[in-house]
């Protein structure tokens, strides 16, 4: 359930987030833009993960194949 498994979403994408986000103070322009990407995208995937999976799950399952 979400219960279960929303903390470990959220601790992941924070960790990961934090760890790239770093990249940003790079001496190189490249891996400061990808850090910034990357950072913004793993934020939004966890969001995501939290938020608009569950919702398409219970959109898209037919209500006799859910528990």
């Amino acid at each position: 359930t979400l219960h279960v498994t929303g903390a470990s979403i959220i601790f992941t994408g924070i960790t990961l987030a934090i760890g790239v986000s770093t990249w940003v103070f790079s001496p190189l322009k490249f891996q400061a833009d990808i850090g910034i990407m990357l950072t913004f995208m793993f934020l939004v995937n966890m969001l995501a993960a939290i938020i608009l999976l569950p919702a398409l799950a219970a959109w898209l399952i037919p209500a006799t194949q859910r528990r």
